[in-house]
């Protein structure tokens, strides 16, 4: 007995885009029309008695547009015109011709395939049976005559028709059995199951197929004996990308896999609806999801639809969003669905589930696992139907650019319904100056960010005040030189003046220039008149906006959110990060740092307590250095202080000869604010030799930290009193603990903290006073202090203190203790919270878990009253808790090591303060130790800055990270490298090497011939002596020798004529054509037989 006929209805959109599209199932097929001008579904036509119906196929020939492949459940394939009952002929209106490919044995059809290169070709997927193919190819071409329904039959099939079919063709395989069709030209599969076919779409000659539903199999039919590739995965149904010719997808129990036809060993995505959370989808109760039909669009690149079987939605995947991800990717989110669903833009593919069944698609090697690593953006469904649908087919789009796309769907009774999804492609992009553009099809949408027409102020004009710096040595001030005073932003020339006041600027002049100092009204500038200036312009630029958001609000209710748009965009994290560069907010002073983020109303009071511990714990640590007895403590947090690190490798005082080894290396630019080029390389500057610290040969306390701890305690010297100590029975860290408190900047003397409680009650902080006079015992005073106090709530809590107060031989009863914790849950004050916790239970635990409390007054109160262990303990807790909450304040305990890395990470994550990263960072990366991360921060920050057209800034980045780098080279931490590639060289004439030294050789005086092949230089055109070359490291310590500021080079300068490539020395070339007053005076080369103008290069 034959098997039943397909009774799920199907449906299929017109191969060549047309508005017409086809529902089979069961015994019958109708044709539709869809006009979309009226919005109406026309029924065309159909056919009721196609019995044994299993599926169909809609031929793409163009000289038939109703020709349909009909296969049945006895393995019969019909071809039909469903359009012939329309005509007659002959005077008789029948069904219309049918011309059958039959088979030899009965078994059921289950996939039909026409390839859409040349439509004669037709594959047939079958059951399998004992000796027999399960999938034949045919070529129908000799059948397409018998069916045309004219009274003249279409006899345009002559031998150059048949010539004129595409190429290349399909090759006809020898077939053993007498009674094979003619018409077939291959077969293939035996005792196997299709279930799925599909041909390439501009392929006449490549056939996938799905083979017993566990296999991908692709057929190349040029030859007799096609080659094959199989690929172990479900396959129930296979669709080509009509874009795309070489993307293909197949769906089998719940999983989707994306495939490149052309790289068939790994897939490209594989993924399950769980993978669509973001657009609602919800695991189904009862068996696995079943995707009985994918479909990919037609009018929208890589965008695959897909149904699962008694499902009311259809769900559209979008797959040319697709880009490589982390293995710890998070969701952005992005989009809208027709539902109003916001859609997940990125996460991990389920490869893992989805393929766990040992279909090989999870690979082992390298390449593989990049593959795996292209994740889905973007998913979004249409509306659920108030009936499970049966199929659905996406409607083609005659427009470009369309902003929805269309789908028919059909549910299980026939009933048919269009849907619109809103799922044009939308591109977000934000400007460094925080402009937000949108645009969705045709449509462009621009939100105008921060606008500041002003000129921002560049690096040489914010002043800071001059502090201890941050590596631990002197610098010298230098004052702005040579400018044009134009609209760049470039400081005009004026007279001689001197600082009114120790101002420091970030101004760096190379030495080839002359120096011309600023007038005296442009050195009185300060930061602030910068910041005001700012300022205002940003509250002009505020009222300006706000006036055209009021005009919108009253207008229309869109005023109001394009209001917030706008706000959004001027608080939003690059903003800050903006007007904090333009600020001075930098590597420079710690303390400026603290101030410019003080002053920002929308940067974190957070972040200002840290710049302002790093400034404190400098002066501590880097004055007169940071390293003492071997030991490294700059950049140490109070976790290292506590716990200890390792120790430095004793380093030898390098010879005189190796500092121009290491200076012909590492040079650190320097900037001008005339020079436009400002060259990454264009003037070194070195060090002193004798600044750079080296660890003396006789310390005898070499390696031993308490000694240096105790060292750095010396250098604070404590008030008159008793020495301090900490409140605990026995402690094997005493000075660790000394210093651990002066880093916290809490005083440890008797009358330091009686003068801080005083400070305290003046300031109204009457309950912070009395708390530390508890803590320190001091009981008495406490309750006076309270008393003394105009609050109420000030002079009851005094009453409950006084019972709480321990006396001899007695503890609080339990109806006492009881009412302290109730009472301790109702105030608001946490001084007044922590100090009846003390009181009431004795733990400090419980104290320090207030954190309500700034970080470092609870680290003061660990450091005096916890044991040693315990405060181990509560420093590994709190620096965890920073980490995992992004807490900044975290850096205290962990300081500038890889530790604290994770917490710059965790900060940057929540914040997106990436500028606050790098800097701090840099000076530990690549000084101190290497990490991917700070490398990745630092070099977002510098394409902000260049976003930003803030590109003197970024290069006053540069600099101040130069000198890092160069000072831990000379101190032996870092190896000698290149900061940055040299842009000019000198070659020489004979062997095309740079005029550079040889490593290791020391230069003396200034050569006058090639270093490699010890040719001479060329010598000057006017003067006729050999040119010479001055070296960096011996300009440098000529500069640094000198007594004057600065030191004009022109007269050692090298000027070359690029025409006849004569020269000399500059001063002689330019006295040769100007004289000494500068009027041009000579026009011709200085050698004689030369007749090039070289002044007109001038």
């Amino acid at each position: 007995m034959p098997p039943s006929a397909q009774v799920e209805k199907r449906l299929l959109w017109h191969p060549r885009w047309e508005n017409k599209f086809m529902v089979g199932g069961g015994s019958q097929m109708t044709m539709y029309e869809w006009a979309p001008e009226e919005s109406e579904i026309r029924h065309v036509t159909s056919q009721n008695d196609l019995q044994f119906m299993k599926c169909f196929a809609w031929s793409p020939d163009p000289a038939f547009d109703d020709l349909f492949a009909v296969g049945s459940a006895s393995g019969r394939v019909d071809l039909i015109r469903l359009e012939a009952t329309k005509v007659t002929r002959n005077n008789v209106l029948s069904s219309g011709p049918v011309v059958t490919l039959p088979v030899r044995n009965t078994r059921s059809c289950n996939a039909l395939a026409f390839c859409n290169a040349d439509p004669n070709y037709l594959a047939v997927g079958l059951d399998k049976v004992r000796g027999d193919s399960s999938l034949i190819i045919w070529d129908i071409q000799s059948a397409t005559p018998l069916l045309s329904t004219s009274k003249q039959p279409n006899l345009n099939l002559t031998e150059d028709a048949v010539e004129a079919r595409p190429h290349p063709r399909i090759a006809r395989a020898e077939v053993g059995h007498h009674r094979t069709d003619g018409r077939v030209l291959q077969q293939h599969a035996p005792t196997e199951i299709v279930s799925a076919l599909a041909f390439l779409p501009q392929s006449t000659h490549l056939l996938l197929a799905g083979i017993s539903a566990r296999w991908l199999r692709i057929f190349d039919l040029r030859s007799a004996v096609p080659a094959t590739t199989n690929i172990a995965t479900k396959v129930y149904g296979i669709a080509t990308s009509p874009i795309d010719p070489h993307q293909i997808a197949c769906c089998g129990d719940g999983i989707i896999t994306v495939w490149d036809a052309r790289r068939l060993l790994h897939p490209l995505l594989t993924f399950t609806e769980r993978d669509a959370a973001a657009d609602g989808a919800r695991p189904r109760a009862g068996s696995a999801s079943f995707v009985n039909h994918i479909e990919f669009s037609s009018s929208r690149r890589g965008v695959l639809a897909a149904h699962e079987k008694d499902s009311s939605y259809v769900r559209f995947w979008d797959l040319q969003q697709a880009h490589g991800s982390d293995n710890n990717s998070d969701g952005e989110r992005s989009g809208e669905s027709s539902q109003g669903r916001a859609s997940k833009r990125s996460w991990a593919p389920w490869t893992a589930g989805g393929a766990g069944n040992g279909n090989g698609i999870r690979p082992s090697n390298v390449e593989s696992q990049e593959a795996l690593a292209l994740v889905l953006s973007d998913t979004r469904k249409t509306t659920s139907f108030r009936k499970p649908l049966a199929s659905f087919a996406l409607v083609p789009s005659k427009r470009a650019f369309s902003l929805t796309s269309e789908v028919m769907v059909v549910n299980k009774d026939g009933d048919l319904e269009l849907c619109t999804v809103h799922d044009t492609p939308k591109q977000a992009s934000w400007s460094a100056r925080g402009d937000l553009v949108i645009s969705a099809g045709l449509g462009c949408k621009v939100l105008p960010g921060f606008e500041d027409r002003g000129v921002p102020p560049q690096p040489w004009d914010i002043r800071i005040e001059e502090t201890t710096t941050s590596h631990g040595h002197d610098k010298t001030t230098s004052l702005p030189v040579f400018g044009r005073g134009d609209e760049d932003g470039f400081p005009a020339l004026e007279g001689t003046a001197a600082p009114s006041k120790p101002v420091k600027t970030r101004t760096y002049s190379p030495a080839s220039f002359r120096h011309y100092p600023l007038d005296q009204s442009e050195l009185s500038a300060s930061l602030s008149s910068v910041g005001a200036q700012t300022a205002v312009r940003a509250g002009a630029i505020g009222s300006k906006s706000n006036g055209h958001q009021q005009v919108e609000e009253k207008s229309s209710p869109r005023g109001r959110t394009l209001r917030n748009v706008h706000q959004a965009v001027e608080d939003d994290i690059s903003m800050i990060m903006r007007r904090r560069t333009i600020r001075g907010y930098g590597l420079e002073n710690a303390k400026h740092n603290a101030q410019v983020v003080q002053e920002d109303p929308c940067s974190d009071r957070t972040l200002s307590e840290l710049w302002d511990w790093i400034h404190h714990s400098r002066e501590l640590v880097c004055s007169p250095t940071s390293k003492v007895h071997g030991f490294e403590f700059s950049n140490q947090g109070l976790f290292g202080l506590w716990e200890g690190f390792a120790l430095l490798p004793l380093v030898p005082e390098p010879s005189a000869s190796s500092f121009s080894v290491l200076d012909g290396l590492l040079t650190i630019p320097q900037i001008s604010p005339g020079d436009s080029s400002l060259s990454p390389l264009s003037t070194p500057a070195v060090l002193d030799p004798l600044t750079r610290m080296r660890q003396p040969p006789d310390d005898l306390a070499y390696g031993d930290f308490t000694a240096a701890v105790a060292a750095l305690c010396a250098r604070r010297p404590s008030g008159p009193g008793r020495p301090w100590k900490p409140p605990v029975r026995n402690t094997e860290k005493l000075e660790q603990r000394r210093f651990a408190l002066h880093l916290c900047g809490w005083s440890i003397g008797e009358e330091d903290m009686n003068h801080e409680i005083r400070t305290w009650e003046k300031e109204g902080k009457q309950s912070k006073a009395a708390c530390w006079l508890v803590f320190t015992r001091q009981y008495q005073k406490a309750l006076e202090l309270l008393m003394r106090s105009k609050d109420e709530v000030h002079n009851l809590v005094s009453g409950t203190l006084a019972a709480l107060i321990p006396s001899a031989g007695s503890t609080p009863s339990s109806e006492l203790r009881a009412h302290a914790e109730r009472l301790i849950v109702r105030l608001e004050d946490p001084y007044f919270r922590v100090m009846l916790t003390q009181l009431t239970f004795k733990d400090w635990s419980k104290v320090l878990d207030e954190e309500s409390l700034p970080l470092r007054e609870r680290l003061a109160i660990a450091f005096q009253f916890l044991e040693d262990e315990a405060v181990s303990s509560y420093l590994t807790r709190t620096a965890d808790r920073a980490c995992s909450r992004g807490d900044i304040k975290g850096l205290i305990i962990t300081g500038l090591t890889p530790s604290g890395m994770d917490i710059l990470q965790s900060y940057v994550d929540r914040t997106g303060d990436a500028q606050t990263a790098a800097i701090l960072a840099a000076h530990v990366c690549p000084a101190k130790f290497l990490d991917a991360r700070v490398e990745r921060w630092l070099e977002t920050y510098r394409d902000l800055l260049d976003g930003f057209k803030l590109f003197h800034h970024r290069v006053a980045f540069d600099v101040e990270r130069g000198q890092i780098l160069q000072e831990a080279v000379l101190n032996g931490d870092l190896a000698p490298f290149d900061w940055a590639p040299k842009q000019i060289l000198i070659r020489c004439n004979y062997c095309s090497k740079p005029m550079n030294p040889v490593l290791g050789e020391t230069q003396k005086g200034r050569p006058t011939a090639c270093p490699h092949c010890s040719r001479a230089l060329p010598r000057c055109s006017v003067c006729l002596m050999t040119l010479s070359i001055v070296p960096d490291c011996t300009r440098d310590a000529e500069l640094s020798q000198s007594q004057a500021a600065y030191q004009d080079t022109i007269d050692d300068a090298i000027v070359i004529c690029q025409t006849c490539r004569h020269g000399g020395h500059a001063s002689h070339i330019l006295d040769w054509f100007f004289g000494e007053d500068g009027a041009r005076s000579r026009g011709m080369c200085p050698v004689g037989d030369c007749d090039c103008h070289c002044a007109d290069e001038f």
